[in-house]
């Protein structure tokens, strides 16, 4: 089995884009997989996040191709004065949002369609052109967000007949943050055609949750049975054999994204109501507003604001904690929204506190597992008996319940979706 996998997030790229791919194939390595991945030459990618112990993750026997790109990330920098590459869901940004920044999205939303590292999918073909000449490689595999990488296996389908498997880590035009890039009709009408033209013609589709795999047949992905879901996961040799010990003041952690759609001020209200003291840990990005919201906090309640750590370090402070915080952002597409830090959670073993739509697919997951409570947003009384529930007594999740999301697991998924034609070639 050969298998190409087409990847903008590669390490040194740090943050959960890289997270899915690397580990799945370290278990698609053991179960025999021949792989390629194509990805960007480091130095010349433009990561939000860098974390260079990810390298130590790539499995051997992995061939690894990085090319140039062609991005035009430079003319954003320029515009909005600011060095760094934005965060996902603008969690970067300050509380008000400058006329700059305003037309800044509206540049990225409209001339960089569908976002701005495009620049990189002639030389990401070429590479992979290459690889299927050279060892007739003809399943692949493009994943996504950045978008348009889905693009390399349109044309890879078009000119070389692969088995093509598009794999949609997050939605397209339905993400959350969609609007906030003040797309024209015309920008919309154009980038649905090419997402509809992307779900048509792929052989396989990978989703990352049950509703998202419904909407994208709904948009196109036809016939049905070509859609599958394999949710994002966790690496269980991640956390064996750390003792962390968990700190003596109640610790409450929320790792990831924080952007103004994520309820966190319901979550402060109902901490404001505790009579015994809380250490609420925050590690990742947030916004402006997030913060003046969490600033909101009573005084038994010390905030800890944590920037972005590596994967080896954000595992330890997971599990040195009483409780895992997860939030949903309060948006239409929020059932299917099933973040990968939900999954780390399960392995750190923590119970986990959530907040936003009971019948979502995270909710589902949560109870089957016995992982802890999701409420809905506002629930401010379900979320103060829960703390306190738990302040008496805090037990660890059953690994047992918690192995069907294991990525060595979903590996195997992967092969069946992806490989499923194989003996049509």
């Amino acid at each position: 089995m050969k298998l190409g996998i087409i990847t903008y997030y590669w390490p040194p790229a740090g943050g959960p884009g890289v997270q899915r791919w690397l580990k799945l194939s370290k278990y698609l390595a053991r179960e025999g997989v021949e792989l390629f991945i194509v990805t960007v030459e480091a130095e010349k990618a433009t990561y939000p996040l860098r974390d260079e112990g990810l390298k130590d993750d790539v499995a051997d026997g992995i061939t690894v191709i990085r090319t140039g790109t062609s991005e035009k990330f430079g003319a954003y920098k320029k515009v909005t004065g600011k060095k760094q590459v934005p965060f996902s869901g603008f969690s970067g940004e300050d509380a008000k949002v400058s006329m700059l920044q305003k037309i800044a999205r509206f540049v990225r939303g409209n001339f960089f369609v569908p976002d701005a590292r495009k620049g990189w999918n002639s030389h990401a073909y070429r590479a992979a052109e290459q690889i299927i000449l050279k060892h007739d490689v003809r399943h692949w595999i493009t994943t996504s967000p950045p978008h348009s990488t889905q693009l390399i296996g349109l044309q890879l389908k078009r000119n070389h007949s692969i088995h093509w498997t598009a794999d949609f880590r997050d939605p397209w035009t339905d993400i959350y943050y969609y609007r906030k890039f003040y797309p024209t009709a015309l920008t919309r009408a154009y980038e649905r055609g090419l997402e509809r033209k992307v779900f048509s013609t792929c052989d396989s589709l990978l989703s990352v949750s049950p509703s998202w795999s419904i909407l994208y047949q709904s948009k196109g992905a036809k016939p049905a049975s070509k859609v599958y879901t394999v949710t994002n996961g966790f690496d269980a040799e991640d956390f064996t054999g750390q003792q962390v010990n968990r700190p003596e003041n109640f610790t409450i952690t929320y790792a990831g994204t924080l952007a103004s759609q994520y309820p966190v001020a319901d979550f402060i209200t109902a901490l404001n109501q505790l009579d015994f003291p809380v250490i609420f840990r925050i590690i990742g990005s947030w916004d402006g507003l997030s913060k003046e919201r969490l600033e909101n906090a009573a005084q038994h309640v010390e905030l800890e604001f944590i920037d972005y750590v590596s994967k080896k370090a954000l595992n330890a402070m997971m599990m040195a904690s009483h409780l895992s915080l997860f939030l949903l952002p309060e948006v239409e597409s929020a059932k299917g929204h099933i973040p990968g830090k939900l999954f780390d959670y399960l392995g750190a073993g923590n119970p986990i506190l959530g907040l936003g739509p009971v019948d979502g697919d995270a909710s589902v997951i949560i109870r089957d597992v016995k992982a802890g409570e999701v409420f809905s947003y506002g629930n401010t009384a379900g979320i103060v008996d829960f703390l306190k529930s738990h302040k008496q007594e805090c037990l660890k999740l059953s690994s047992g319940r918690t192995a069907p999301y294991e990525r060595s697991i979903q590996a195997q998924l992967v092969i069946k979706a992806v490989f499923r034609h194989k003996d049509e070639r």
